[in-house]
């Protein structure tokens, strides 16, 4: 994938090169005719570099190139006007002007080259994280569930958020967490800590708190001295039942249909990476209950007079309605959570958000047995 240059991003991007160079060309006008209006003493000659580098801000080297010829050619029919282009002064005067004007053209040239590679790095770290955060499955385990993740749109390229599910003991484990940081820093410390999830939670002979145990000694050397990561683990049954842990992460939300939303556990240890002390906390998920897990830029979202998005009145609309969830609902629910978050913070989201939402399936009682005629000799 080759990165898009500035400017050439289709017809709303040359719109966008066209003003510019046109606004430039205006000034450099604005500024000759000024002076032309005074006449005597040159006094704008120096203003007139200010055409080429301010198109050197917006535009491709190219097209600062116009503009620098513009000002320089400016800049010598004024001296032409005055009768001292051929004087010292008056060649000083040009050699200046196209001094500034060439370095005009330098810095949209380092401009765009830079542009560029934070173009390719962007690239890269997406696809990186896509290939670490993947979507997890519709259902697994006799638990149906959809997840979303949603970069914030400033400062960061990539971030900590992360995700995973893994089958464990006929039902499912889960961690959501959120590691501290941003841009690359965060994503290796999230994939070392997805890595050591992955690995220890299959394994039937470690409880969930072996598991925090097991995956803050993994990621532990390769911390900093003020990273940690919060997190919540979770077990959930066919059955319903759910054991919990919790590391420094906001508590899951337990939606039931009719009823204000409630969290779900009530330790709160330290976060992976500043000695965690985790707490096994167990629960149930009564059918038609849904288990909400996310991160705190879902909770910590403010619009622009500093509100904080309230998710408690707005999760319990992704209660169940009773009968078998399907991947299909779930998913348009937390779509329309996360579009009320969008809308609360006038779409521009200065935190990434991760969300997880949770249901096992009714379980089915096993029907009596019906013999087979060969089983039972009647045949014989």
């Amino acid at each position: 994938m080759t990165a898009r240059q500035p400017g050439r991003a289709g017809p709303h991007g040359r719109r966008r090169d066209v003003a510019a160079l046109l606004g430039a060309l205006a000034l450099l006008a604005a500024l000759v005719t000024a002076q032309l209006v005074v006449g005597g003493r040159l006094v704008v000659v120096p203003w007139l570099a200010l055409s080429p580098l301010a198109a050197s801000l917006l535009l491709r080297w190219r097209l600062t190139i116009v503009a620098a010829v513009a000002s320089v050619a400016a800049v010598a029919w004024l001296s032409a006007n005055t009768g001292d282009l051929d004087t010292y002064q008056g060649i000083v005067r040009v050699l200046g002007s196209t001094a500034l004007a060439g370095f005009a053209v330098l810095s949209a040239a380092v401009r765009v080259r830079r542009e560029q590679h934070v173009r390719r790095v962007a690239q890269v770290a997406a696809v990186a994280q896509a290939a670490i955060l993947h979507p997890v499955p519709a259902e697994v385990g006799g638990v149906v569930l959809a997840s979303r993740y949603v970069s914030a749109t400033t400062d960061a390229l990539v971030g900590g958020d992360l995700y995973d599910v893994v089958a464990f003991g006929g039902g499912v484990r889960i961690i959501v967490g959120d590691a501290r940081g941003k841009g690359l820093a965060a994503l290796h410390t999230s994939a070392a800590v997805l890595s050591a999830f992955r690995h220890a939670a299959p394994q039937a002979g470690q409880g969930l708190d072996d598991v925090a145990r097991s995956i803050e000694a993994a990621i532990l050397p390769a911390l900093e001295e003020e990273d940690f990561v919060t997190a919540v683990l979770c077990e959930v049954h066919p059955d319903g039942r759910l054991d919990l842990v919790r590391c420094g992460h906001p508590s899951p939300l337990r939606l039931v249909p009719g009823r204000v939303p409630v969290e779900v556990g009530a330790h709160a240890g330290p976060p992976l990476g500043l000695g965690v002390v985790p707490l096994v906390e167990t629960d149930v998920l009564r059918p038609g209950e849904r288990l909400l897990l996310y991160t705190d830029g879902l909770v910590e979202a403010r619009d622009r007079h500093g509100v904080f998005f309230d998710l408690p009145a707005a999760a319990g609309a992704l209660a169940g309605s009773g009968g078998a969830p399907t991947a299909d609902a779930l998913d348009r629910q937390l779509d329309r959570l996360l579009g009320q978050v969008r809308a609360h913070v006038g779409g521009r989201l200065d935190d990434d958000v991760a969300a997880l939402l949770v249901e096992p399936l009714p379980v089915v009682p096993p029907g009596p047995r019906v013999l087979d005629l060969a089983e039972t000799g009647a045949g014989a």
